[in-house]
C-alpha cells in the first residue's frame, strides 16, 4: 500500500470522527449559543466557527502526529495510532470550545441544585 493511500486512510478516520461529533453536537450547541449570543445569527456564526475547528483540529492531528510516511503496510498499530490522533485532536478542539462557552455560561452561587 502507497504512503497516499495510508495517508487517506488517516485523513479518512479523521473526518469520521469530525462528522460524529458534529453531529451529536451542533443541535445542543446551537441551543446554548443562542442562549448566550442573544441572537440565532450570531450563534449560527458560533456554531458554523466550532464546526470548522472541529473538523480542523482531527486533521493537524492526523498531518503532525500520522504514520503514514513511517510504515510500508497498514497495521494494528497504524490504525490506532490514526484513531488516536483524530481523536486527540477533537479532544483539544472540544475542550477550548468547552471552556470558552462555559466563560458566558451563568454561575449559580447559592449552592442549591438546579431546578428541574
Amino acid at each position: 500500500m502507497t504512503s497516499a493511500s495510508m495517508f487517506s486512510i488517516e485523513v479518512l478516520t479523521a473526518l469520521l470522527c469530525s462528522v460524529g461529533i458534529t453531529a451529536v453536537l451542533t443541535r445542543p450547541l446551537r441551543a446554548v449559543l443562542t442562549d448566550v449570543c442573544g441572537t440565532p445569527e450570531r450563534a449560527g456564526f458560533w456554531v458554523r466557527y466550532a464546526n470548522v475547528m472541529l473538523f480542523l483540529a482531527p486533521l493537524v492531528g492526523i498531518v503532525v502526529f500520522g504514520r503514514s510516511g513511517s510504515l510500508a503496510e497498514p497495521t494494528l498499530g497504524f490504525y490506532k495510532a490514526a484513531l488516536g490522533s483524530a481523536l486527540s485532536g477533537a479532544f483539544v478542539a472540544l475542550a477550548a470550545i468547552g471552556l470558552q462557552v462555559s466563560r458566558f455560561l451563568p454561575r449559580r452561587n447559592d449552592g442549591a441544585p438546579p431546578a428541574g
